[in-house]
């Protein structure tokens, strides 16, 4: 172990390091015995027990530590070759360096693995009964205009069929959440959002609506259609490699906010859409799926807010859905007997 004078000794150390020593001089540890994975002490248990010993946030090392544990037991499991890590860092490199503003490959990748849906699931654990969630997707923007129920949210050029959306959002006993503030976005019928044209002047297919007293709300829009995520990246190589497309099912949005209760990011499908069972993303659930109506009655459009011409198809799409949301407390509780069977396991 070197001592505070051998570190700023110039036969010793480089001057980037005396630089940088004029401002704090490292912890420094000798090195005992050699780690072998032919011997019983393994560059693994070298890893975790300096950190054991330099490590002062306990939170950051036991999340680094069980990284090392699973990493380390990867490349062991898989006897993983020079080249084969040559490949993945070369990957990985790719990801950092093709992420933009609108486009983060990383992201996308742990879409795509599925990490992304056990994040939420692990943070957002749903009581039996309650509407499941899903990740929230990269086109969610903070300037979606805030409109009363039964308002109109896509303007009168976007592409698509027009379509009915209702629903209700009540608690586990049933009863209509009041007040409950719901965030909607959605691409239009070409499977494009207003966020991915050049020119957007407004926004578009998105809102912000406040729930009636009874948890209920509406909308009128256009029916959104299917679009492949980013393909043209390392993610979208990843994909290939394994035999699967990036094109996702068409769904809408939703982002549910009450106080007391746990906050809901999720998404609905309709059912007659393709790719429902190979979401590239994993975002697609079977409790999400709906089944839609078609309602061809010039009278019913008119009832449900449709201006007389603004139907020209013969037909608007019927959307509705019940969300369910439990309370903090019964999330917690959730999250409670996810710990105990977690420390059982251990």
């Amino acid at each position: 172990m070197a001592s505070a004078a051998q570190m700023k000794d110039p036969l010793l150390v480089g001057k980037a390091i005396r630089a940088q020593l004029e401002n704090e001089i490292p912890r420094d540890l000798p090195l005992e015995k050699d780690f072998s994975e032919l011997g019983e002490y393994t560059i693994t248990d070298h890893v975790l027990e300096l950190h054991e010993k330099l490590s002062v946030n306990p939170r950051t090392t036991f999340i680094i530590d069980n990284l090392v544990k699973h990493l380390h037991a990867f490349a062991r499991e898989t006897m993983l070759t020079h080249s084969e890590w040559e490949t993945a860092i070369k990957f990985l490199t790719r990801a950092g360096k093709e992420s933009s503003q609108h486009v983060n490959e990383f992201i996308l990748l742990s879409d795509c693995l599925g990490l992304s849906v056990l994040l939420d699931e692990l943070n957002h654990p749903k009581p039996a009964g309650c509407t499941l969630g899903c990740e929230e997707g990269p086109f969610l923007t903070v300037d979606a205009p805030e409109v009363p129920s039964g308002s109109t949210i896509s303007h009168p050029d976007t592409t698509g069929e027009k379509m009915h959306f209702s629903a209700t959002i009540k608690n586990t006993k049933g009863e209509g959440i009041a007040g409950a503030k719901v965030e909607v976005w959605q691409a239009n019928g070409d499977g494009v959002y207003d966020v991915q044209y050049a020119v957007r002047e407004h926004p578009d297919d998105r809102a912000r609506i406040v729930a009636e007293p009874d948890g209920s709300f509406s909308y009128r829009a256009v029916l959104p259609t299917a679009y492949p995520i980013p393909s043209d990246g390392p993610t979208g190589d990843f994909l290939a490699a394994l035999g699967r497309h990036a094109h996702r099912a068409s769904h809408i949005h939703f982002l549910i906010t009450a106080p007391g209760y746990d906050t809901l990011t999720s998404a609905l499908y309709p059912s007659h859409s393709p790719f429902l069972g190979t979401d590239p993303v994993f975002a697609t659930k079977k409790s999400l799926i709906c089944e839609l109506k078609q309602d061809k009655d010039p009278k019913s459009w008119k009832e449900k807010g449709f201006k007389e011409g603004e139907v020209v198809n013969g037909r608007v799409w019927v959307w509705s859905y019940n969300f369910v949301l439990p309370t903090l407390q019964e999330v917690a509780e959730v999250k409670k007997i996810f710990n105990e069977r977690k420390e059982k396991q251990i």
